[in-house]
């Protein structure tokens, strides 16, 4: 079995880095501190240009939560259309709760619509469902192609049982992609105990920084948002899944 590797990136420096690496996909999305929302076109772009690697995209409007008002829904749907202007193979990561809090179908549905023959992604907003169960064979209802989740849970090796679980459902009909504290300390017990084909995290960290003694916003003069691509941890997840033979 061969597993795949997809890291998510915020800015093109990350992006070559983690193609340089060797990861299979990215997923392309900007502030990741509170989960990612919508990455710019400009971004998009850019790196059409400068990464062949394969990608997915984040299309989160708001990082308000999952149940969306009606601009905000035309604002994901308009923002699904637009990520493909110019890469036909782009995937889309996406995902809405309905005031159930089970995948919002009729959203789903038109987010479909708009990916065409692209891969649709349904996101960890299923981690905030009534019952993930339910609501991933829901989602292989939809006809959604992937499901990026921990299990419930915070970090994926927290909930073990409920990911092996899920990839026995999915059957082959739809992938289920590990996502929430992985790392090349656990990513091959991850993988060995839930059957999963792909894992996905971020990879990077604080960039050291002087400070200038201006505040931009409420952080203050010391505040720093700036990052940089953690190579170690890419090299190290890669590394530990060639040593245990699944890549």
């Amino acid at each position: 079995m061969r597993v795949a590797v997809e890291v998510c990136v915020t800015s093109v420096e990350e992006a070559v880095v983690a193609e340089q690496c060797g990861v299979d996909t990215i997923e392309v999305c900007q502030w990741l501190s509170c989960g990612g929302v919508t990455p710019s076109f400009g971004l998009l772009n850019v790196l059409q240009e400068r990464v062949r690697v394969r990608k997915r995209v984040l299309v989160r409007p708001t990082p308000g939560g999952f149940r969306y008002n009606a601009d905000e829904r035309q604002t994901l749907l308009r923002d699904v259309l637009m990520s493909g202007v110019g890469d036909e193979t782009c995937g889309i990561v996406t995902g809405a709760l309905d005031a159930e809090d089970f995948p919002d179908a009729e959203l789903i549905r038109g987010a479909l619509l708009g990916a065409g023959e692209r891969e649709l992604t349904f996101h960890r907003a299923i981690e905030f469902a009534a019952d993930i169960q339910q609501a991933f064979e829901r989602c292989i209802q939809l006809g959604v192609r992937r499901v990026l989740t921990s299990g419930g849970s915070t970090h994926a090796m927290s909930s073990i049982e409920e990911l092996a679980a899920l990839v026995r459902v999915s059957n082959g009909s739809i992938l289920v992609a590990a996502a929430g504290g992985i790392n090349a300390g656990n990513v091959v017990e991850l993988v060995e105990r839930t059957g999963v084909r792909e894992v996905h995290f971020s990879a990077q960290r604080p960039r050291m920084f002087v400070a200038q003694g201006h505040a931009l916003g409420r952080g203050g003069t010391e505040a720093n948002f700036s990052t940089e691509p953690d190579v170690a941890k890419i090299e190290g997840v890669l590394d530990a899944l060639v040593k245990a033979g699944l890549r």
